[in-house]
């Protein structure tokens, strides 16, 4: 197994772009280290006991752009990037789940 590697995806959300950058960035600004925010794009790094003993690195970008059909609703694009410390340990799909539901669960709650 590699050392470095990345993921990413998108979906759609029931948001509206701005609204949901809002909360989502609002929200994660107390939990994670905020690298930088700007147009509706923000990346942030995580660490902690659980990330630090397995990863050197760990970096995730969000991106929320309103939908192109100029109707309700939105697209998420995430990208992480990681360094494990050593080539045994597994890729943190685990933590990218965690995030994905996270933003699904935040569009849900604004959707109420």
């Amino acid at each position: 197994m590699a050392l470095h590697g990345d993921s990413s995806g998108e979906f759609d959300i029931k948001s509206p772009a701005d609204k949901f950058f809002t909360s989502f960035a609002d929200d994660i600004s107390s939990t994670f280290r905020i690298i930088s925010k700007e147009k509706r794009t923000v990346t942030l790094s995580l660490s902690g006991n659980l990330v630090s003993d397995s990863y050197k690195r760990f970096k995730a970008t969000i991106t929320v752009t309103p939908a192109e059909d100029e109707g309700n609703g939105s697209r998420v694009v995430w990208t992480v990037e990681f360094e494990k410390i050593r080539h045994d340990i597994e890729d943190p799909m685990w933590i990218i789940d965690i995030l994905i539901n996270y933003l699904k669960e935040t569009d849900e709650n604004l959707n109420i």
